[in-house]
Formats: structure tokens, C-alpha cells, sequence
């Protein structure tokens, strides 16, 4: 990845410097650097856009004629801290220091009630308003975020994060973890699934049997309660009848599929690797566009499944699942843009008018993805499978 180095520099200080959008393509000899050209570039935006400098935190929306934005809610948060930290992974130089600065910011959203601490949808001091799906998000997202700074006090803070979002499992249909903290009545793939993952990442990260037993647990709940027929994951069950809520969300789904990318990695059990192949070719049928390769999604969920699908491809090395990834990226970052140059909020909607608001959400979705198929194409032989870009 050296030799993204001095185009990605390059494409940091302009962008930063003019601060403001650009449709530009990039020329025929840079082509394989693309993805992480769009990466450099939608970070620049958002820098310049929504970063908040007195906090160090990011912004929930932009637009005309608005005023300083407030930040964040904890979920955009947690996609803009991934964005950052995939950012880093390829040019620490420019992106670690960033992300440093927004891993100690985001202690401000800690809230402490009953001696139990989470964090909430916004800063404190507030009175607590904290959901197990939003700490789940962002245990994934810090447990990353070691991997890249080999900090303690960010291990700290994921394990700290991952405790809370268990703090909301009970024996109720066997297990699961609830969506909020003060309404205990169903059990959501949204806050099992990302808790997999997590917990995953952080056995890799210590070596702590305990995290990896917590993901197997977890991941044999899911498969037992929410997994429809061809793979696909139902969005929750009832804690007191155990009514199905049979609604399909693509995050719910690449939640799992790359759960089962990293038990796979971490046990060798074929079991999940067999689980996450079935499950990616039905979630390519459900929500992959046949004609031009669009996710059909919002960027908070499409995001996740292209990545699922470059991490079954670093498993298995089927090219088809890259190319599927790289074709719905290709499309968004050239079809899902508006006049001024921000990411839409569909994957699949090429009509798209001047946006008001600009949400942070869409724009951090759509900059950690350039990130991961910057490095999936740094580590892909020239010559093998479809081109990038066309």
C-alpha cells in the first residue's frame, strides 16, 4: 500500500484545501487508486463540512442556509469512525492523527445509570437515552480502531461498549439482545449481529475466550430464531410470544455474513463458512440490481453488504463475490451523487436532486467503502476478474 501514498497525500491537501465537492474523474493511469481516491476525497468533504473543531466530533447534518450543525447521533458516529479508521489502515500518516483525535471525543457520549455505563444517542450530560444496537455499532467500530492505534484505552472503551450492549441480553427466547435499554419487548438481529462481530475482533485483539464464546452464543442464537430459509435474517423476535417480524434489512443480513467471515477465521469450523457463501448469494438475489449492479438499499446498509462481500472473497477468493462488490461501489460513486457532488441516500437512485439535508451518515457510509476496496484492489493480481472502473 506504499504506493498510495503520494496520489492519496495529494488528493488530502487539495480537497482539504479548496473544501468542497468534486465530480472529477480520475485519469486512465490511476485507475486501480481510484477507490482510494474517492476515499481521500469524501473524507476531505466531510472535514471541511462537518467536522465541529471546538468538540472534535462530527456533525448529523448539513445544508443551505443552516447554521453550525449539532453532532452527531451515535450511530452516524460509529459509520464515521469506521470511515476513519479503514482511512488509516491505508495512509496512517494522514488518518491516524484524525483518528486519535475522534476516538477520545467520542467519550463524551458515555452515560453512567444504575452503574452501568453505555453510551447514549447524543453527548451528555443528558438523561440516558442509550440503545444496545447503537453500542454494538460502535464496540465494532473501536474494536477496529485498536487494530489500528494498539491503544489500551480504546480496547478499554470497546470492551466497555461491548459490555453494555450485553447488559441487554436475557434468557427470553433463548437469548438476544434487545434494541433499548427501557423497552425490553423484542429481540433484534441489529443489536446481535454487530455484538458478533465484536466480539470477534476483540478475541482476536486478547486472546479472551470469553469474547468468543459470547459471539458463538450469539451467532447460534441468530441462526436458530431469525434465519429465514435461504439465509437471509428476519429483523426480531418478540420476547414475551416469539412473533417473527419477518422484515428483511441488508445490514441485518451482511451483519451476519461477515459474523460468519470472522468465526470461520477464528475457529476454522466450516460450518460458518458454508453459512456466510449460502447467505451472500441470497442476499446478492434479494437486494443486488441484476442490470447494472446496484445495491438497492440505503448507504448505512448497502455499504455493509458490499464489504461482506469482500470478506468472503479474502476467504474463499471467488472472484464473482469482489466483482459484485466492486460494481455496486463503482455505481454508487458514479450515479448516486448530487449536483454539488454528496452521496444520496439510495445506492440505487441515479435522480438525484441537490440534497437538503446532507446527513453524515450517507457520506461516512460511502467513504469507508472506497477505503476497503482500496485495499481489496492493492491486494487483487492486475489481470484477475473485471476491471475496477470501466
Amino acid at each position: 500500500m506504499t504506493r498510495f501514498a503520494a496520489v492519496i497525500s495529494l488528493a488530502v491537501v487539495s480537497t482539504l484545501a479548496g473544501c468542497a465537492p468534486t465530480t472529477a474523474r480520475v485519469a486512465d493511469p490511476w485507475k486501480r487508486l481510484s477507490p482510494a481516491l474517492w476515499g481521500a476525497e469524501a473524507m476531505g468533504q466531510m472535514r471541511c463540512s462537518f467536522y465541529l473543531p471546538d468538540q472534535h466530533l462530527y456533525g448529523e447534518e448539513i445544508g443551505p442556509g443552516r447554521g453550525k450543525p449539532k453532532p452527531a447521533f451515535v450511530w452516524p458516529s460509529s459509520v464515521m469512525l469506521s470511515a476513519l479508521v479503514a482511512a488509516a489502515r491505508v495512509d496512517p500518516d494522514s488518518y491516524l492523527p484524525m483518528l486519535r483525535e475522534y476516538v477520545d471525543a467520542l467519550r463524551v457520549y458515555r452515560t453512567n445509570r444504575a452503574g452501568v455505563t453505555g453510551l447514549d444517542v447524543w453527548p451528555a450530560p443528558k438523561t440516558p437515552d442509550r440503545y444496545y444496537d447503537d453500542n454494538a455499532w460502535m464496540a465494532l467500530a473501536l474494536a477496529e480502531a485498536y487494530e489500528v492505534t494498539h491503544d489500551r484505552r480504546d480496547l478499554e472503551f470497546a470492551t466497555e461498549s461491548l459490555n453494555f450492549t450485553l447488559s441487554g441480553e436475557d434468557d427470553k427466547q433463548g437469548g438476544g439482545i434487545y434494541w433499548h435499554e427501557d423497552r425490553p419487548d423484542r429481540k433484534h438481529a441489529v443489536s446481535c449481529a454487530p455484538t458478533i462481530c465484536a466480539g470477534v475482533l476483540l478475541y482476536r485483539s486478547t486472546g479472551n475466550h470469553s469474547h468468543l464464546e459470547t459471539a458463538t452464543r450469539l451467532y447460534q442464537w441468530m441462526t436458530t430464531h431469525l434465519r429465514e430459509p435461504d439465509g437471509l435474517y428476519a429483523d426480531s423476535i418478540g420476547a414475551g410470544d416469539g412473533k417473527v417480524d419477518h422484515s428483511l434489512y441488508a445490514y441485518n443480513t451482511a451483519m451476519m455474513i461477515r459474523a460468519g467471515c470472522l468465526l470461520y477465521s477464528a475457529t476454522k469450523d466450516g460450518r460458518y463458512l458454508s453459512d456466510a457463501q449460502r447467505s451472500a448469494q441470497a442476499a446478492a438475489a434479494k437486494w443486488v440490481r441484476p442490470a447494472d449492479g446496484a445495491i438497492q438499499a440505503e448507504p448505512a446498509m448497502a455499504h455493509k453488504l458490499a464489504e461482506t462481500f469482500l470478506d468472503l472473497f479474502g476467504i474463499d477468493t471467488d472472484a464473482h463475490r469482489r466483482d459484485l462488490a466492486a460494481r455496486a461501489i463503482e455505481y454508487a460513486h458514479s450515479h448516486c451523487r448530487d449536483p454539488n457532488g454528496w452521496y444520496s441516500r439510495r445506492w440505487d437512485d441515479s435522480s438525484v436532486a441537490a440534497l437538503d439535508p446532507i446527513r453524515l451518515i450517507d457520506q461516512a457510509s460511502a467513504a469507508r467503502t472506497f477505503w476497503i476496496l482500496a485495499v481489496s484492489v492493492e491486494s487483487t493480481p492486475r489481470g484477475s476478474g473485471t476491471p475496477i472502473t470501466q
